[in-house]
Protein backbone atom coordinates (compact mmCIF):
# COMPACT_ATOMS: atom_id res chain seq x y z
CA UNK A 1 0.00 0.00 0.00
CA UNK A 2 2.33 2.69 -1.30
CA UNK A 3 1.49 6.30 -2.04
CA UNK A 4 -0.05 7.14 -5.39
CA UNK A 5 3.34 7.90 -6.93
CA UNK A 6 5.41 5.51 -4.83
CA UNK A 7 7.23 8.50 -3.29
CA UNK A 8 7.83 8.96 0.42
CA UNK A 9 8.94 12.15 2.16
CA UNK A 10 10.63 11.38 5.46
CA UNK A 11 10.69 15.03 6.57
CA UNK A 12 6.88 15.10 6.65
CA UNK A 13 6.85 12.10 9.00
CA UNK A 14 8.17 14.32 11.78
CA UNK A 15 5.25 16.69 11.38
CA UNK A 16 2.83 13.75 11.22
CA UNK A 17 4.33 12.44 14.45
CA UNK A 18 3.84 15.84 16.08
CA UNK A 19 0.22 16.00 14.92
CA UNK A 20 -0.45 12.46 16.18
CA UNK A 21 1.16 13.33 19.53
CA UNK A 22 -1.05 16.41 19.93
CA UNK A 23 -4.21 14.42 19.21
CA UNK A 24 -3.15 11.52 21.44
CA UNK A 25 -2.24 13.83 24.32
CA UNK A 26 -5.66 15.50 24.29
CA UNK A 27 -7.56 12.20 24.25
CA UNK A 28 -5.28 10.61 26.85
CA UNK A 29 -5.57 13.50 29.31
CA UNK A 30 -9.28 14.30 28.84
CA UNK A 31 -10.83 11.03 27.62
CA UNK A 32 -14.52 11.57 26.76
CA UNK A 33 -15.66 13.03 30.06
CA UNK A 34 -12.86 15.35 31.16
CA UNK A 35 -11.00 12.77 33.26
CA UNK A 36 -8.35 12.86 34.60
CA UNK A 37 -7.87 16.45 33.36
CA UNK A 38 -11.00 18.68 33.23
CA UNK A 39 -11.88 20.17 29.84
CA UNK A 40 -11.65 23.71 31.22
CA UNK A 41 -8.07 23.19 32.42
CA UNK A 42 -5.44 25.36 30.71
CA UNK A 43 -1.70 24.71 31.29
CA UNK A 44 0.08 27.62 32.96
CA UNK A 45 3.26 27.14 30.89
CA UNK A 46 2.66 28.61 27.44
CA UNK A 47 4.25 25.90 25.19
CA UNK A 48 2.16 23.19 26.86
CA UNK A 49 -1.06 24.92 25.85
CA UNK A 50 -0.67 23.27 22.42
CA UNK A 51 -0.82 19.86 24.09
CA UNK A 52 -4.23 20.76 25.50
CA UNK A 53 -5.64 21.63 22.09
CA UNK A 54 -6.22 18.41 20.17
CA UNK A 55 -7.76 20.29 17.25
CA UNK A 56 -4.32 21.77 16.58
CA UNK A 57 -3.08 18.29 15.71
CA UNK A 58 -6.12 17.62 13.53
CA UNK A 59 -5.60 20.91 11.68
CA UNK A 60 -1.91 20.07 11.18
CA UNK A 61 -2.83 16.66 9.73
CA UNK A 62 -5.20 18.22 7.22
CA UNK A 63 -2.80 20.98 6.25
CA UNK A 64 -0.14 18.32 5.67
CA UNK A 65 -2.59 16.40 3.45
CA UNK A 66 -3.08 19.47 1.27
CA UNK A 67 0.67 20.07 1.09
CA UNK A 68 1.50 16.44 0.32
CA UNK A 69 -1.07 15.94 -2.43
CA UNK A 70 -0.09 19.21 -4.07
CA UNK A 71 3.53 18.02 -3.97
CA UNK A 72 2.67 14.60 -5.39
CA UNK A 73 0.10 15.57 -8.00
CA UNK A 74 0.53 19.22 -9.03
CA UNK A 75 1.19 19.47 -12.76
CA UNK A 76 0.70 15.73 -13.31
CA UNK A 77 -2.04 13.81 -15.04
CA UNK A 78 -4.18 11.95 -12.50
CA UNK A 79 -5.97 8.67 -13.11
CA UNK A 80 -8.68 9.56 -10.65
CA UNK A 81 -10.14 6.07 -10.24
CA UNK A 82 -6.69 4.70 -9.41
CA UNK A 83 -6.11 7.56 -6.98
CA UNK A 84 -9.38 6.89 -5.11
CA UNK A 85 -8.66 3.14 -5.07
CA UNK A 86 -5.21 3.76 -3.63
CA UNK A 87 -6.60 5.97 -0.88
CA UNK A 88 -9.28 3.38 -0.08
CA UNK A 89 -6.63 0.67 0.30
CA UNK A 90 -4.72 2.84 2.74
CA UNK A 91 -7.64 4.09 4.85
CA UNK A 92 -10.49 1.58 4.80
CA UNK A 93 -8.90 -1.54 6.39
CA UNK A 94 -8.11 0.19 9.68
CA UNK A 95 -11.41 2.09 9.61
CA UNK A 96 -13.32 -1.18 9.09
CA UNK A 97 -11.42 -2.72 12.00
CA UNK A 98 -12.37 0.19 14.29
CA UNK A 99 -16.04 -0.03 13.22
CA UNK A 100 -16.11 -3.78 13.94
CA UNK A 101 -14.46 -3.37 17.35
CA UNK A 102 -16.93 -0.62 18.25
CA UNK A 103 -19.82 -2.80 17.05
CA UNK A 104 -18.60 -5.65 19.27
CA UNK A 105 -18.44 -3.29 22.23
CA UNK A 106 -22.04 -2.22 21.64
CA UNK A 107 -23.19 -5.85 21.41
CA UNK A 108 -21.33 -6.58 24.64
CA UNK A 109 -23.25 -3.89 26.54
CA UNK A 110 -26.57 -4.87 24.97
CA UNK A 111 -27.03 -1.97 22.55
CA UNK A 112 -28.86 -2.39 19.25
CA UNK A 113 -26.74 -2.41 16.12
CA UNK A 114 -29.47 -0.97 13.87
CA UNK A 115 -28.89 2.61 14.98
CA UNK A 116 -25.14 2.07 14.89
CA UNK A 117 -25.33 0.72 11.32
CA UNK A 118 -27.49 3.70 10.32
CA UNK A 119 -24.99 6.24 11.66
CA UNK A 120 -22.05 4.33 10.18
CA UNK A 121 -23.65 4.51 6.72
CA UNK A 122 -24.36 8.21 7.25
CA UNK A 123 -20.63 8.58 7.96
CA UNK A 124 -20.04 8.72 4.20
CA UNK A 125 -21.51 12.24 4.24
CA UNK A 126 -21.70 13.29 7.89
CA UNK A 127 -19.24 13.19 10.82
CA UNK A 128 -20.89 10.06 12.22
CA UNK A 129 -18.09 7.46 12.15
CA UNK A 130 -16.82 6.27 15.55
CA UNK A 131 -13.51 6.90 17.32
CA UNK A 132 -12.26 9.81 15.26
CA UNK A 133 -13.52 8.33 12.00
CA UNK A 134 -15.18 11.67 11.22
CA UNK A 135 -11.77 12.92 10.07
CA UNK A 136 -11.71 10.16 7.41
CA UNK A 137 -15.01 11.53 6.10
CA UNK A 138 -13.49 15.00 5.85
CA UNK A 139 -10.42 13.57 4.05
CA UNK A 140 -12.70 11.75 1.60
CA UNK A 141 -14.57 14.95 0.80
CA UNK A 142 -11.20 16.62 0.19
CA UNK A 143 -10.31 13.84 -2.28
CA UNK A 144 -13.54 14.53 -4.16
CA UNK A 145 -12.62 18.22 -4.44
CA UNK A 146 -8.93 17.62 -5.14
CA UNK A 147 -9.02 17.75 -8.98
CA UNK A 148 -10.83 21.11 -8.83
CA UNK A 149 -8.43 22.46 -6.20
CA UNK A 150 -5.39 21.36 -8.24
CA UNK A 151 -6.90 23.12 -11.27
CA UNK A 152 -7.27 26.36 -9.32
CA UNK A 153 -3.66 26.02 -8.16
CA UNK A 154 -2.44 25.71 -11.74
CA UNK A 155 -4.51 28.64 -12.96
CA UNK A 156 -3.55 31.23 -10.37
CA UNK A 157 -2.02 31.50 -6.92
CA UNK A 158 -4.99 33.68 -5.95
CA UNK A 159 -7.78 31.25 -6.90
CA UNK A 160 -7.09 28.86 -3.98
CA UNK A 161 -7.09 31.84 -1.61
CA UNK A 162 -10.45 32.72 -3.13
CA UNK A 163 -11.67 29.28 -2.04
CA UNK A 164 -10.54 30.08 1.51
CA UNK A 165 -12.31 33.43 1.44
CA UNK A 166 -15.48 31.84 0.04
CA UNK A 167 -15.42 29.29 2.88
CA UNK A 168 -15.03 32.07 5.46
CA UNK A 169 -17.90 34.06 3.95
CA UNK A 170 -20.09 30.93 3.84
CA UNK A 171 -19.41 30.17 7.51
CA UNK A 172 -20.12 33.80 8.39
CA UNK A 173 -23.45 33.52 6.56
CA UNK A 174 -24.34 30.30 8.39
CA UNK A 175 -23.43 31.93 11.70
CA UNK A 176 -25.64 34.91 10.89
CA UNK A 177 -28.56 32.57 10.09
CA UNK A 178 -28.18 29.98 12.86
CA UNK A 179 -26.27 31.86 15.57
CA UNK A 180 -23.44 29.32 15.62
CA UNK A 181 -21.25 27.44 13.18
CA UNK A 182 -18.89 25.53 15.46
CA UNK A 183 -20.22 22.07 14.60
CA UNK A 184 -19.83 22.48 10.84
CA UNK A 185 -16.54 24.36 11.21
CA UNK A 186 -14.95 21.66 13.35
CA UNK A 187 -16.41 18.38 12.11
CA UNK A 188 -16.88 18.89 8.34
CA UNK A 189 -15.18 20.00 5.16
CA UNK A 190 -17.05 23.32 5.52
CA UNK A 191 -14.54 24.33 8.18
CA UNK A 192 -11.57 22.17 7.24
CA UNK A 193 -11.32 23.16 3.57
CA UNK A 194 -9.17 26.15 4.59
CA UNK A 195 -6.51 23.87 6.06
CA UNK A 196 -6.28 21.63 3.00
CA UNK A 197 -6.14 24.58 0.62
CA UNK A 198 -3.57 26.50 2.68
CA UNK A 199 -1.41 23.38 2.70
CA UNK A 200 -1.58 23.30 -1.09
CA UNK A 201 -0.81 27.01 -1.29
CA UNK A 202 2.18 26.50 1.04
CA UNK A 203 3.63 23.92 -1.35
CA UNK A 204 3.02 26.12 -4.37
CA UNK A 205 4.67 29.11 -2.67
CA UNK A 206 7.65 26.99 -1.60
CA UNK A 207 8.06 25.61 -5.13
CA UNK A 208 8.03 29.11 -6.58
CA UNK A 209 10.51 30.45 -4.02
CA UNK A 210 12.89 27.53 -4.61
CA UNK A 211 12.60 28.01 -8.38
CA UNK A 212 13.82 31.59 -7.99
Amino acid sequence: MKSTTGEHYVALDHLRALAAFLVFTWHFTHSTNGFPVPFEFVPSIAPFVLLDEGQTGVALFMTLSGYLFAKLLDGKQIIYSAFIWNRALRLLPLLAFVILVDAYRKIHVGESLLGYAYWTIRGVLLPALPNGGWSITVEFHFYLLLPLLLWTLRKSAFLPLGVVMAAIVFRWYLHAIHGEVQGLAYWTIVGRIDQFVLGMVAFHARARICAH
